[in-house]
Order: C-alpha cells, then structure tokens, then sequence
C-alpha cells in the first residue's frame, strides 16, 4: 500500500481544473503541487463495481502500480478516476493502460 504521506486527499480536489487526460478506462487530472512529492487519489463508485472488496482490490493495484512508476512521474498531485469498463481488467492490463494515460505521448 501506499504511504499515507503519497495519498491525496479526493475530497479536496473534486471539482478543481486541472490537466486532463482520458481512456476508455481512466480519467487522469493532474494538479500542481507545492509539496517536493508527488501524490495519488483514485475515485471509485460504486457503478465500477458493486462490492466494496472489488474497488478496493482495484484501488490497491492502481495505488501499487503508482507505488513502483512514481520514480519515473514528474512531481504533481494526480487523481484517477476509475470508469466501469476497468472492473474487468486483470492486473497485467490494468498497469498497461495506467502506463497509456501516464505517458499520452508514447
């Protein structure tokens, strides 16, 4: 899991414009941060998946999939929010498609 130090709290940044980069999957806004650290929330309802143990075993596997690319992210606040089409993705191609929203350009 990730340090509660890296976690961001959602509740402060629903509704803040930031850069926006959309999936299939994902929605990713990123925020400038004031910290030396970059930070990650992810937003899960309860139309991605209806069982409480199914968002947050998603939740767990953005959050350690960020755990291990963070080194390799610029230093900013980001957000992911989690669409219903993601509850069907395995780990494998859960990590290929945050890599797709985190590098839009490659």
């Amino acid at each position: 899991m990730l340090a509660k130090k890296y976690r961001l709290p959602i509740q402060d940044f629903l509704g803040k414009k930031g850069k926006s980069v959309k999936s299939r999957y994902f929605l990713l806004r990123v925020f400038e941060t004031p910290n030396g650290f970059s930070r990650l929330g992810a937003v899960i309802s309860g139309k991605v998946a209806k069982k409480a143990v199914e968002r947050n075993r998603l939740k767990r596997q953005i959050f350690n999939f960020f755990r291990e690319a963070q080194k390799g992210l610029l230093i900013a606040d980001y957000l992911v929010i989690v669409f219903p089409e993601a509850a069907k993705l395995n780990k494998t191609e859960l990590s290929v498609e945050l890599i797709k929203i985190l590098n839009p350009k490659s």
